[in-house]
């Protein structure tokens, strides 16, 4: 049972840079007592509280970052050193220090780390980089413009773009995630549309253009400039509406700059929807013309949910709860 747990653990440090965390040792099938003697001899070395060094590793970028996502107590790879991880190499993507995302209140503090706080990651902003859960360099970016001037982004910007990323996915993660308050949207709004076609297409144009993507994914067409739903509080149009289903569907072309002036009143159309049952989903120009077969793919997948969620049978007053 031994040997076999220690071969075990021996694999696994191979794969993460030569360190392994208490828990996984434990999970292994060995304990404490078996961490403490392999300490005591010298064969295993404590990094971190829980964290442990296997003999004869050698020192690298990688164990560091191992080590260190492992003490923090899991979350992204993300900012910076996500794009490192990435293998993006330059001048403004410094290794060191190494930083991490984790939810409010979930990390301990750990020397040489930067550890932000932010509750909106979602599991498409993510993925695993051998065997790490990495930022995509979209979101990278995103986080980075709260954290970095003007200046530093536009080159960052430049950077991901030359092979890892393309502007409009940075825009459309950008808009995903953009609300009042939220800290880098404005700034990286005006270094998008510094680097961004400049074109802002008609309004007939960019619904044609979505209504064509529905149409080559086989979906039904939606009902255009439908009346806003809700209780009067906010009165205007939408662009198009699925009504079997209670979903929005909203083309925005403006620019960037634009788009952040315009967040509040956006958020108060959608709320005001919301409150009678219906979803919004807004794509934005680069998403549309760069994209369409994700935008015709998130359509149809949200209207599969909703038209599932709108089949249940209501619970009485009571039940459910």
């Amino acid at each position: 049972m031994g040997k076999t747990s220690e071969a075990a653990i021996l694999a696994l440090a191979r794969q993460q840079g030569g360190v392994v965390g208490r828990s996984q040792i434990l999970a292994a099938g060995m304990s404490d007592r078996m961490i403490s003697r392999r300490l005591t001899t010298g064969r295993w070395e404590r990094r971190y509280p829980g964290v442990y060094v296997i003999g004869g590793a050698p020192p690298s970028w990688s164990q560091d970052l191992w080590a260190a996502y492992l003490a923090v107590g899991r979350g992204v790879v993300s900012h910076e050193t996500g794009l490192v991880a990435r293998g993006i190499e330059a001048r403004l993507v410094p290794r060191y220090p190494l930083t991490f995302t984790v939810r409010h209140g979930d990390h301990h503090s750990i020397p040489g780390t930067v550890v932000h706080q932010i509750d909106d990651v979602r599991p498409h902003h993510v993925g695993l980089v051998d065997g790490l859960p990495v930022s995509t360099p979209a979101r990278a970016i995103v986080d980075l413009a709260a954290v970095v001037g003007r200046r530093r982004l536009s080159d960052l910007v430049d950077v991901v773009t030359d092979g890892k990323t393309s502007i409009a996915c940075i825009s459309a993660c950008a808009g995903e995630l953009a609300r009042p308050g939220k800290r880098g949207i404005a700034t990286l709004g005006a270094v998008l549309d510094e680097r961004g076609p400049g074109y802002v297409p008609p309004q007939s144009e960019l619904e044609r253009r979505l209504f064509g993507a529905l149409a080559a994914a086989g979906l039904p067409l939606p009902a255009r400039q439908f009346p806003l739903p809700g209780r009067g509080a906010v009165a205007g149009l939408v662009d198009a509406a699925y009504c079997d289903v209670r979903l929005i569907l909203e083309a925005d072309g403006r620019r960037w700059h634009t788009r952040v002036q315009d967040l509040r009143r956006d958020h108060l159309r959608d709320a005001e929807a919301a409150r009678v049952g219906w979803q919004t989903l807004r794509f934005v120009y680069e998403e549309i013309v760069g994209d369409p077969d994700h935008v015709a793919r998130t359509v149809a997948d949200v209207r599969r949910v909703r038209s599932g969620l709108m089949a249940e049978p209501k619970q009485p007053d009571g039940e459910n709860r």
